[in-house]
């Protein structure tokens, strides 16, 4: 008791800017160890456990990266997917979207040692990697078995047309996961072709090179683009256990019956 009544008192004679200054030095000091890691977690992928790095900044989440393979929580929540269906990769033809590091080598010795086909695409490709612009995928129809397409959508100019190219290049009995970043409490998408700096992309849709946040309604244009879908949800104790974003969705799309 009497430490908040001295604390009281010390606020009470103390000019408001320094009061000011002493908060955010605190607040940043607590910001600093929680960016380090605030429970202990496991990667679903590397096998590393212990404490997770923050990730992100509109908003930051927290024990959201791992430190040894940089995976973030929806790719942990993709291996756990996988892990329960190996037969969408093992010996499958698969189109993987801006490959991620925490996956590349992994999927391609997977690959190798089960008789598959795994093509790398970017948009600006390294090396390695195929240039594919989603709006005009350059492989004939039905040619792959699952596709693989984690937040990749929110930067492609016509995503509707994006979406009908996944169709056609995907065998009829295939699957594609997909993910965006999505508000489910906003029936509708926001996205604007006015807003186009880069400091108004970064101000509306969380990062300098996204069109959109997508609302409800991005199950609608999957639906247009002649898809079913079922969706695999991260929750608990997933989500504890291994770091994944409560609510994260990564949706199973298949050619529509």
């Amino acid at each position: 008791m009497i430490g908040k009544t001295a604390r009281r008192l010390v606020k009470s004679v103390l000019p408001r800017r320094l009061l000011d200054q002493l908060f955010l030095i605190e607040a940043g000091a607590q910001a600093f160890r929680d960016v380090r890691g605030r429970h202990p977690r496991e990667c679903s992928i590397c096998g590393y456990q212990g404490l997770f790095w923050a990730k992100g900044r509109q908003p930051m989440v927290f024990d959201g990266e791992c430190p040894r393979c940089r995976s973030k929580g929806r790719h942990r929540q993709h291996e756990l997917l996988i892990n329960r269906h190996p037969d969408w990769v093992d010996g499958r033809a698969i189109l993987h979207f801006a490959p991620e590091p925490c996956f590349d080598q992994r999927y391609q010795a997977r690959s190798r040692v089960t008789g598959g086909n795994y093509v790398r695409a970017a948009y600006e490709p390294k090396k390695g990697e195929t240039q594919v612009d989603m709006q005009a995928i350059p492989f004939p129809d039905g040619m792959f078995d699952t596709i693989i397409c984690h937040n990749v959508l929110e930067h492609v100019t016509d995503d509707r047309k994006g979406l009908s190219e996944l169709k056609r290049v995907l065998r009829p009995d295939g699957r594609v996961l997909i993910s965006v970043p999505m508000v489910e409490a906003w029936e509708r998408t926001y996205e604007d072709p006015a807003i186009a700096t880069e400091a108004g992309r970064d101000l509306h849709f969380n990062q300098n090179d996204h069109l959109r946040l997508y609302g409800l309604d991005f199950r609608d244009r999957l639906t247009e683009a002649g898809f079913d879908h079922i969706r695999y949800v991260a929750s608990e104790p997933e989500v504890s256990r291994y770091g994944l974003e409560r609510g994260e969705t990564i949706f199973i799309a298949t050619v529509a019956s």
